[in-house]
């Protein structure tokens, strides 16, 4: 089937089905399941139904009653995802939100992400604060910490997890923090954690953290302001 383009400006709404390019500029809603090579929105945009495409940009706000299958996605502004998320590459510069599952190859974030289920990546880098209801699984995990954030378990290679600079604002009512139960890999570094378990092979707890156990195999370096229980090599 011949795939055509879709260009809605202003205000307007279409069916879904085959497309080669979605132009959304202004307030636009689609029904349906759009299959395309190339979403764009500009303004703001409601899909009733799941989007595949190569690449989707979003600047303004998305809003997916489905899932999301792509290549790449680029969000300024906001995006949410009723659905689940899978892509090669995402960038957000916003808010990311995905009710389901996220899978990427590279996850990076500058603001604020929310992911209800796992998030599975081999590069997860965040600038920020964040809320995974599952399992964050990935090779290479960076943090850098200006809101309050909780997954219930990280998993990976290296994790670092670093405080950043930030407003008086936000200190007093979004201080900075990572909230987990377990974190394990091969190299961790950690400041302002609370966790119930830190397992890895070369174990930097810095200040701020809060661990009941550390666990190591190699190395463990611990700041004198960090408050650690019990402490195991094995």
């Amino acid at each position: 089937m011949e795939r055509r383009d879709l260009v809605i400006a202003g205000t307007g709404h279409a069916s879904g089905g085959l497309y080669h390019t979605v132009k959304l500029s202004g307030n636009g809603k689609l029904y349906g399941d759009i299959d395309c090579m190339e979403m764009r929105v500009q303004g703001n945009a409601t899909v009733e139904g799941n989007v595949k495409a190569n690449v989707v940009h979003i600047a303004g706000k998305g809003y997916v009653m489905g899932g999301v299958d792509c290549e790449w996605i680029k969000v300024s502004g906001s995006v949410n995802v009723e659905g689940n998320m899978q892509c090669q590459e995402a960038t957000v510069r916003g808010r990311g939100t995905v009710k389901g599952a996220w899978t990427a190859e590279e996850i990076r974030a500058y603001g604020e992400l929310d992911v209800g289920g796992d998030c599975s990546a081999e590069r997860f880098e965040i600038d920020g604060h964040f809320t995974i209801g599952g399992l964050l699984n990935a090779g290479y995990v960076a943090v850098k910490l200006l809101g309050p954030c909780r997954v219930q378990e990280i998993g990976g290679e290296t994790i670092v997890v670093k405080k950043q600079s930030a407003s008086l604002w936000k200190k007093l009512f979004f201080p900075p923090g990572l909230t987990a139960d377990v974190i394990e890999g091969d190299e961790i570094h950690l400041e302002h954690t609370t966790a119930k378990t830190v397992r890895g092979n070369r174990v930097t707890i810095g200040p701020g953290c809060e661990i009941e156990r550390v666990e190591y195999r190699d190395v463990l370096e611990c700041d004198e302001e960090a408050k650690i229980g019990t402490v195991e090599k094995g």
